[in-house]
């Protein structure tokens, strides 16, 4: 399974201090060339590690909106498929797999009481999952990612052919400049042998490059 290097581990933590920084700013703080921030960071959204880089909001300052964390008791084996539909619905900002009875909790913005009691009868209605408790955040002192990045923590990466978990070092497909990565040299190929023909005829193209590796700058 690949893992974070140093260098990783510097610009990650740079950026979830603030990520308004410029990759020239990072580059500096970091002690790297702002070249090597930006393959860094584009590798890193491509692997799905950084989903996106957004605003945190402290919902103190706002004079309306309400947030809330709703408390859910979910099927062990719908969990995934209700997670999914939720994640499209906006008023749900966060959702969490959880131990214990309430196995699923959401953080939900709304703009009033009757709103949330909206999104109550929806989560009964259309997924027959009910809330055993609810709790509404007033002011947050802090909001921290909970990942805690370090050198050699360990990346989850799926292959693009079968889905299946990368175990260790991916093999790569540079597509169209941006790269995929794979289990193993078949999957590697079979991936090559489905799409190579039609991005040729988009004239795009397929490159492996020289030696399979996560870090490469």
């Amino acid at each position: 399974m690949p893992e974070l290097d140093d260098v990783d581990s510097r610009i990650l933590g740079i950026l979830v201090e603030d990520g308004r920084r410029s990759f020239r700013e990072v580059a500096r703080r970091a002690g790297v060339t702002t070249p090597t921030v930006q393959a860094r960071v584009k590798r890193m959204m491509e692997e799905g590690l950084i989903r996106r880089i957004s605003p945190i909001f402290d919902v103190s300052k706002f004079k309306q909106g309400l947030v809330f964390d709703l408390y859910l008791q979910v099927n062990p084996g719908e969990v995934e498929k209700i997670a999914n539909k939720l994640e499209k619905n906006s008023q749900v900002r966060g959702i969490y797999l959880t131990t214990g009875e309430n196995n699923l909790t959401l953080r939900v913005a709304v703009d009033s009481l009757e709103q949330l009691q909206r999104l109550t009868e929806t989560l009964d209605r259309e997924f027959g999952v009910k809330q055993n408790s609810s709790q509404m955040v007033v002011r947050i002192f802090k909001d921290d990612q909970t990942v805690v990045v370090s050198p050699g923590t360990e990346v989850r990466l799926k292959c693009e052919t079968c889905g299946e978990p990368i175990g260790a070092k991916p093999f790569v497909l540079k597509v169209a400049g941006h790269e995929r990565f794979f289990c193993c040299p078949m999957c590697q190929e079979k991936f090559r042998e489905k799409y190579e023909p039609k991005l040729k005829g988009l004239a795009l193209t397929i490159e492996a490059p020289e030696r399979p590796s996560a870090q490469s700058t």
